[in-house]
């Protein structure tokens, strides 16, 4: 009986991941306080310009290269002017993080991992990454907590 649950969760589980909108066709879903919310394709955010560096990640093996958009400039094109910025991933794991923090810190919403697009197991489609080798102040359990991998979606608070 246990066992049956378990395979009837993991199917819905699965079924419930093919089903959301960003791992359908890589779109986002940005919305600033007080708006409704808007879709943005995968296709539209690798046409804003792109940022790229290299570093290494807990989650990683050795020294990567991120691919993506800046956050200050997706915030500032999407006028999320929020003080607080959620973060939400996939599987509804999501963290408040301080604006500042995105535009400032060097921040990217990366798409691309050692220039390929990231599946979901490999943390995409969406990854919101650090420059970690850059500053130790990175490399704590606040930013890496920032870290949200398997983005959905992006929301200014109030």
């Amino acid at each position: 009986m246990k066992r049956c649950v378990k395979l009837f969760v993991l199917v819905f589980g699965v079924i419930g991941l093919l089903a959301s909108p960003a791992f359908a066709d890589g779109s986002l879903q940005l919305g600033k306080t007080g708006g409704t919310p808007v879709t943005v394709s995968m296709e539209k955010l690798m046409k804003m310009p792109a940022t790229e560096f290299y570093t290494s990640t807990p989650w990683t093996s050795g020294v990567q290269k991120f691919r993506g958009v800046d956050f200050k400039l997706l915030l500032d094109t999407y006028d999320i002017t929020a003080q607080t910025v959620r973060i939400s991933a996939l599987n509804d794991y999501s963290v408040m993080v301080p604006a500042s923090v995105l535009r400032t810190d060097g921040a990217i919403l990366a798409y691309h991992l050692n220039d390929g697009e990231m599946s979901i197991r490999e943390k995409g489609p969406f990854w919101l990454v650090f420059p970690f080798d850059r500053d130790v102040r990175f490399q704590t359990d606040t930013y890496w907590a920032y870290s949200v991998w398997q983005v959905k979606a992006i929301d200014g608070q109030n």
